[in-house]
């Protein structure tokens, strides 16, 4: 049995106040996977990661319209 959200302060997991954190999240879990593959031999050439900015792909990211365009540099894995 799910356990109920006693708290209204606190949104439960499954409100859309959660999709920032989430896609926060899977940047960083893939930033950690590229620096493994990369430390291990298996990416060769470079990379600069964006560990720890996170939150500026994904608030740049929520503030664009459809009709925006977006370009990126070298830590835009975000």
């Amino acid at each position: 049995m799910a356990a109920v959200n006693s708290n209204p302060e606190i949104p439960s997991p499954d409100n859309q106040l959660w999709a920032p954190y989430r896609a926060m999240r899977r940047i960083r879990c893939f930033e950690e996977k590229v620096m493994k593959l990369f430390k291990s031999g298996e990416l060769r050439g470079t990379t600069h990661l964006c560990i720890g900015q996170e939150a500026v792909a994904v608030g740049a990211c929520a503030a664009l319209a459809p009709e925006d365009y977006v370009t990126s540099n070298h830590r835009g894995h975000g």
